[in-house]
């Protein structure tokens, strides 16, 4: 009985496989006809005991001669991280040795990396080994002779130092089985003033019809996939829901608690047109018991961050800028908050050339 390889090199043309056969014989995996996984320990690093850091940019070097189309992300540690968000552009961009450097003494930018080239996956919340698989036939395209990075935030609480090493599994699926190409999304809500003693929410609404028809010339064609939300110990909840249309209000997510996989998949896909909808609407709920406000931040502070996939033509980021939010008024002991959504939308282009062919 034949397995599914799993890959552990890529090299000019071939694709090395280290799985095999049942009886540990090896087998070549080709993503180009076949399913395949592949993994590399990315880096070993040693965060040292009482330490927080978001300086740390990591990366992998493909060197994938074909596109890949990524179905499923798995990564495992050894703790000390507190969170990372992982890209991939052209491997002629930050040429550096793989493994880990400073993202600012090479100036790494998440939204200029997500881009000239893609968003793959973001580690949820503390997490120490997780997958994050789209719906099936769902896919992410990761074009030739690409490099991954991950800007990850290291947070060691204990007094003690932890080694670590981060492993990847990139799943990917051949072409002939994706039925539907993902385009990234992000809401991020910067303006949170969390009350002392207290619960409150925080809402992005964030309405993305209009922006397709003025960046694509069409009505809006948006089939959402994938939810992954984003905030810290003080975080409650995290919910997700249509906006606008005959079903505004429906919840798409809702996530509660802290330290798992935060990652939902939409299994069956929403398709946001067919609801009549115009955007989305992303909350964060928190519950503050200390004696002094709390805002956006690492270290004791929060965020309130949620990562979209979906089959659609448009990218976009939304954010409720600083200074911007305002009190809606208080329900069940909660005060909610609410801002604009700044968008910045703009059309997805599938077939990036990756890097400089070989």
């Amino acid at each position: 009985m034949r397995v599914r390889p799993t890959m552990c090199a890529l090299a000019l043309g071939a694709f090395v496989a280290c799985g095999g056969d049942d009886d540990g014989g090896g087998g070549e995996c080709d993503p180009t006809t076949e399913p395949c996984v592949i993994e590399k320990d990315v880096s070993t690093i040693t965060v040292g005991g009482g330490i927080e850091d978001e300086d740390t940019c990591q990366s992998w070097t493909l060197n994938n001669p074909t596109e890949l189309w990524v179905n499923a992300v798995s990564e495992s540690n050894d703790g000390a991280y507190h969170h990372a968000n992982w890209f991939f552009v052209p491997d002629n961009l930050y040429t550096l040795p793989d493994g880990t450097w400073s993202c600012d003494e090479h100036g790494f930018v998440e939204l200029n990396a997500a881009v000239v080239g893609g968003y793959l996956f973001a580690l949820s919340t503390q997490s120490e080994l997780e997958t994050q698989a789209l719906p099936p036939g769902s896919a992410i395209r990761i074009p030739p002779y690409s490099r991954i990075i991950g800007s990850s935030h290291l947070l060691n609480a204990s007094p003690d130092p932890v080694t670590t090493t981060m492993h990847l599994q990139v799943h990917t699926i051949p072409p002939s089985q994706v039925t539907a190409k993902m385009a990234p999304a992000r809401i991020q809500y910067h303006d949170l003033t969390i009350d002392p003693m207290a619960r409150s929410s925080f809402t992005a609404e964030c309405l993305f019809a209009d922006d397709h028809q003025a960046q694509l010339g069409r009505p809006l064609a948006y089939e959402l996939h994938y939810v992954l939300s984003h905030y810290h110990g003080l975080g409650s909840y995290a919910q997700l829901e249509i906006a606008g249309g005959p079903r505004d209000g429906e919840v798409i997510m809702r996530h509660e608690g802290y330290g798992e996989n935060f990652g939902v998949a939409i299994d069956p896909p929403l398709d946001l047109a067919a609801a009549g909808a115009e955007g989305v609407r992303f909350t964060c709920g928190f519950n503050n018991p200390r004696d002094a406000a709390v805002g956006w931040g690492i270290g004791d502070q929060e965020m309130c961050v949620v990562a979209l996939q979906a089959k659609s033509d448009l990218a976009w980021d939304g954010d409720v800028k600083r200074d911007t939010g305002s009190t809606t008024g208080t329900v069940d002991g909660e005060i909610r908050y609410g801002g604009p959504c700044d968008m910045l939308a703009f059309e997805w282009d599938f077939n990036k050339p990756g890097g400089p062919p070989r």
